[in-house]
């Protein structure tokens, strides 16, 4: 009974046994991955420190917006909310997995971007934002859709 609970030993490599590196292979069998487009990198980048900055401005302004009459501010905040969650969360995922070539994970980060232009340009309207999500999301959020739609059309 005891027995079944001990662990066998393992066997010794032989003598001659060594890892294989793949400088000791021939050119024809190493595979190299291909590079990952910058312009997908950057809009992801872009991506994920919009939906962080969508994330923190809210937070960082909760004084202000619980004070502010009706309930357009907080509508707003929610949606600023939502679509800062869902930016970040896909432009960080996409990062990670740059090599990933499947369009409906491009065409999801580019919706997500898109409704985030124009949540944080609605959020303008608001008193409180101001222009603290419409500058950065027309200066950077832009042409990050112009890179991801370019390169969605590519694929």
């Amino acid at each position: 009974m005891l027995e079944s609970f001990m662990r066998l030993p393992r066997p010794t490599p032989p003598a001659n046994h060594r890892h294989v590196q793949q400088s000791d292979l021939p050119p024809e069998q190493i595979h190299t991955l291909d590079p990952v487009p910058k312009g997908r990198l950057a809009a992801c980048v872009i991506a994920f420190l919009l939906g962080s900055w969508m994330l923190a401005v809210p937070v960082a302004l909760i004084d202000q917006l619980k004070d502010a009459p009706g309930p357009g501010p907080a509508i707003v905040s929610g949606i600023v909310i939502a679509l800062g969650v869902a930016t970040a969360g896909l432009g960080g995922f996409l990062f990670f997995n740059a090599r990933d070539r499947r369009r409906p994970w491009s065409v999801a980060l580019i919706g997500a971007l898109a409704a985030s232009v124009i949540a944080a340009v609605m959020s303008a309207t608001q008193p409180g934002y101001g222009l603290l999500l419409a500058a950065p999301a027309i200066v950077a959020a832009v042409p990050a859709l112009i890179a991801l739609a370019r390169d969605a059309s590519r694929t």
